[in-house]
């Protein structure tokens, strides 16, 4: 709201058309502040006196004017960064090699379910919205939901709460403005990982295809959103599910496993269907290819042709297992300076994130630890990976699989095979 009215009172006038985007991540109640500064702070700042000259004289301007100034003279970006300005002051995004996009995805992805941030949608949504437009009543507001990558929206509706969070925002923005354009889907454009810098940041080019859709070819029928509405927003949600049961696995498509290196141990479940029953006394002997590291509770262990089938016997929320190697045990990698752990699993668990690959090192008696939680699928078998470079010094490496808050005796977990590299 202040910066619209600010706008405004820089325009002189108010405005006959608003272009409101807005992103579903944005509207969680748990979401980290960006800043703790409100509008008017910003505000103020931009209409104090010596503001510019402040900033101009600054010394943080000074080391950063060097190589802006070079990508000026340059027509072109010298430096690594989100964006750089050409001399006629227009951003651009830094371009960004395959690699480091996908990088760049799987971080995000790492980063989101390490942390398991919970989402809660934000009430106040809906009635921002309304005091805005209720400020505006000369002014056409012409709403769209910003783009993702596919893979990022895929992963993390599939926690429950986000799911139930972002069909209760697309239904308070149709009731709200009576239509939306609707870019946050799946679709050829969010499938393709070029049309983006990240998980998030889609590219000029992708956004002109955007503005062509929702102004120069209005009236024609979108390629690559859709036109909400009380009509179509059942269908459309519904469409979404399917969309994701359809594509999931592309989702997990840059976290192949390094085909180029060979491991330095692989594990292997075939020809054995021993059935076995263990708790947290049992199972400390090497069993190939996992070991028993901790549990709380009781379990099924069997293995099944190509495949270790994992049941518990009982469930509660402070039953816990932990299987993996002790590198050691293992007479390889212990000198690795980085170390990665493949694992291809399937399975039906309580919540996103309880199952966890982890690496941790121990130097001095003290543990440092790297962790990424997986989504196991109870269909497809999907590859999950952690990485983490090992300390200087270090007495010992544990590499595993942990998995917590076991709610139900229906819960269950599968490993097709792991691979330590």
């Amino acid at each position: 709201m202040e910066y619209i009215e600010y706008a405004k009172k820089r325009n002189g006038e108010p405005f006959k058309y608003i272009f409101l985007g807005l992103d579903f991540f944005a509207a969680n109640q748990f979401r980290a502040k960006i800043t703790n500064e409100q509008a008017e702070f910003y505000i103020n700042q931009a209409n104090s006196y010596l503001y510019r000259l402040k900033t101009l004289a600054s010394f943080d301007t000074l080391d950063l004017s060097v190589p802006v100034l070079k990508s000026s003279l340059q027509d072109k970006p010298t430096f690594v960064d989100h964006r750089y300005y050409n001399r006629k002051n227009v951003a651009y995004p830094f371009p960004v090699t395959d690699e480091l996009r996908k990088m760049r995805i799987e971080t995000i992805v790492v980063e989101f379910f390490k942390k398991d941030e919970p989402y809660k949608y934000d009430p106040n949504i809906k009635k921002i919205l309304n005091e805005i437009i209720k400020a505006n009543p000369d002014t056409k507001f012409i709403v769209y939901t910003t783009p993702v990558t596919a893979s990022r929206l895929m992963i993390q509706l599939e926690n429950e709460d986000y799911k139930l969070g972002f069909t209760k925002w697309l239904r308070d923005l149709v009731e709200t403005f009576g239509e939306v354009h609707h870019y946050m889907r799946i679709n050829e454009g969010t499938l393709q990982l070029e049309n983006f810098s990240d998980s998030h940041h889609f590219i000029p080019s992708f956004g002109n295809k955007i503005v062509n859709e929702i102004w120069n070819e209005r009236g024609k029928e979108p390629e690559l959103g859709v036109v909400l509405s009380k009509k179509n927003i059942d269908r459309e949600i519904m469409k979404l599910e399917s969309d994701i049961r359809e594509h999931k696995d592309i989702a997990y498509s840059f976290l192949k496993p390094l085909y180029t290196e060979l491991p330095l141990y692989r594990a292997s479940f075939k020809n054995d269907s021993r059935p076995l029953t263990i708790n947290s006394s049992d199972w400390t002997s090497q069993l190939d290819p996992l070991k028993m590291l901790g549990a709380k509770g009781t379990f099924n262990i069997v293995k099944e042709n190509d495949a270790l089938l994992i049941t518990p016997f009982q469930a509660g929320k402070a039953s816990a297992l932990q299987i993996g190697y002790d590198l050691s045990e293992l007479s390889q990698g212990e000198k690795a300076e980085v170390l990665t752990f493949i694992v291809s699993i399937k399975g039906k668990t309580a919540s996103p994130g309880a199952v966890q690959l982890f690496i941790q090192d121990q130097v001095d008696g003290n543990w440092e630890r790297a962790a990424y939680n997986t989504l196991p699928d109870e269909q497809h078998y999907r590859s999950f990976k952690v990485t983490k470079k090992i300390r200087p010094g270090t007495e010992k490496i544990l590499i595993g699989i942990r998995w917590t808050n076991i709610t139900h005796q229906q819960e269950w977990l599968k490993i097709q095979k792991g691979e330590i590299y």
